[in-house]
């Protein structure tokens, strides 16, 4: 191919993928994927050329839970200090959204640089992209068991990765408490930072939890516990072996959940509108990074603590006086954590779940039934009322009744508007909105929609993440 043909199959693919994006937002869709594949079909190597744009780093996050909380932090740091940055805020993480991500950056030449990239990517579109872009720094936030139907076995996932960041250069940042991701280091021989918790008031002795991570990944031995986090994250070391945690060089103490979360990294004061303990591990994970990058203290404290919950990620709306929040939810470990802020808060509520199985789902629902839901008849839930809604609204009902709550208690809604206006109209101070991916998008647009109507302004832009 001549030099003249690429350059103009660059400018086709950039304008053609631009007018899709354009054409996407007008129609009302969410136009993550589309114009990157339409790009990708003009001229495939669009994404290559483009990466080569970032004058300083590629940084590429991606695990279980937690990757576009993590990301999208991150991007407010750097925006904080000011660098420019291509990030694919709209959580679209396969191929097709990254590049459509970067397209819709870029002008149409094709030649603007950026200070970063920072990519939130699928555990198994991590070998996809490392074959058109080599990342500085790639995070690895946790491993979960996550969407059997889609993607197997948990070890698989992990041997993709790790088998694609072999022989390579990068630098990983590991979660230190999670023994399915502190092995990378031995498997690779890749320089490794990590991220970890002290001891917390908040851990427990004890884990009835599902655990991923129960066996040693070198012998195979059952690892033994001296405290919990949460799920298979704690204090770990294998009897046979003596594998144990490595001593993370960004670590979190004197964490405080009230039930917003303070705490400290290498002593600096960290605070955040967030709650619950998987949301301290984002807001580590993004501190880790941004140290790495050189950010000063100040800016990372400032952007951290100005970041607000978004689509879908504890995001807050005020209905008619009642505060709102809507929670998405995919897997039995990010609902025991969901559950537990919830219970967290000592205000009155009530519960509104939509459970969907669309393929993006997953269509294999029951990892309901291995969350610990228990939890909501505990004496401080104060949860009066469960709505369940979504394609899957029986199975949920039946879920939450095996759970003990009251059945007198579980509504059945499969509209998904009846259902959010049913348990906002409730006598709870607060509603909790929880969501599967695919009904995400419909529940936030039903709460904006009640929130117009309600009077209070809507001042946060909403931001597709699925």
């Amino acid at each position: 191919m001549g030099l003249g043909m690429k350059k103009l199959l660059i400018i086709l693919a950039i304008l053609l993928g631009k007018i899709a994006i354009w054409l996407s937002h007008l129609l009302g869709k969410q136009g993550s994927n589309f114009p990157g594949q339409v790009a990708r079909r003009i001229y495939p190597s669009i994404l290559r050329e483009l990466a080569a744009n970032i004058n300083e780093e590629i940084i590429v996050i991606t695990g279980t839970n937690g990757k576009t909380t993590s990301t999208n932090m991150m991007a407010a740091i750097i925006k904080e200090k000011g660098y420019s940055l291509v990030h694919n805020q709209a959580g679209a993480n396969m191929m097709a959204g990254i590049t459509a991500a970067f397209v819709n950056a870029s002008d149409l030449s094709g030649r603007q640089r950026f200070d970063y990239a920072l990519l939130e990517t699928d555990e198994a579109n991590v070998p996809l992209l490392l074959q058109e872009l080599t990342p500085k720094v790639l995070l690895i936030t946790n491993f979960f068991r996550d969407q059997l139907d889609r993607y197997g076995e948990l070890d698989y996932t992990i041997n993709l990765i790790k088998d694609s960041v072999r022989n390579t250069d990068i630098e990983l940042v590991l979660n230190a408490d999670d023994p399915l991701v502190v092995h990378f280091q031995n498997e690779t021989g890749l320089h490794c930072w990590y991220f970890g918790f002290d001891n917390t008031e908040y851990d427990s002795f004890g884990s009835m939890e599902s655990r991923e991570g129960r066996y040693c990944v070198f012998c195979g031995s059952e690892l033994q516990y001296e405290r919990y986090h949460y799920a298979q994250l704690g204090r770990f070391s294998c009897p046979a072996c003596g594998s144990h945690n490595p001593k993370p060089n960004f670590c979190g103490h004197d964490l405080q959940m009230n039930p917003r979360i303070s705490f400290k990294v290498n002593n600096i004061d960290i605070k955040s509108p967030y709650q619950g303990f998987y949301n301290a591990y984002n807001i580590l994970a993004a501190v880790s990074v941004s140290k790495l990058l050189g950010i000063q203290d100040d800016t990372i404290q400032r952007a951290i603590a100005a970041y607000q919950p978004r689509a879908g990620r504890m995001e807050e709306f005020f209905i008619n006086g009642k505060r709102v929040v809507i929670i998405l939810v995919k897997n039995p470990t990010g609902l025991n954590q969901t559950l537990s802020a919830i219970v967290s808060d000592k205000e009155a509520k009530d519960i509104f779940f939509a459970l969907n199985d669309n393929a993006a789902d997953g269509r294999d629902i029951s990892w309901i039934w291995d969350a610990e839901m228990e939890i909501i008849n505990s004496p401080e839930a104060q949860i009066a009322t469960i709505v369940a809604s979504g394609l899957r609204s029986g199975d949920l009902a039946l879920r939450v009744k095996y759970s003990g709550f009251d059945t007198d208690a579980i509504i059945i809604k499969t509209d998904l508007k009846n259902g959010i206006e049913t348990v906002v109209n409730k006598q709870g101070r607060v509603s909790y909105i929880l969501s599967t991916y695919t009904a995400l998008f419909e529940c936030r647009k039903i709460l904006v929609k009640m929130q117009e109507d309600s009077g209070e302004i809507l001042e946060k832009q909403f931001e597709t993440e699925n």
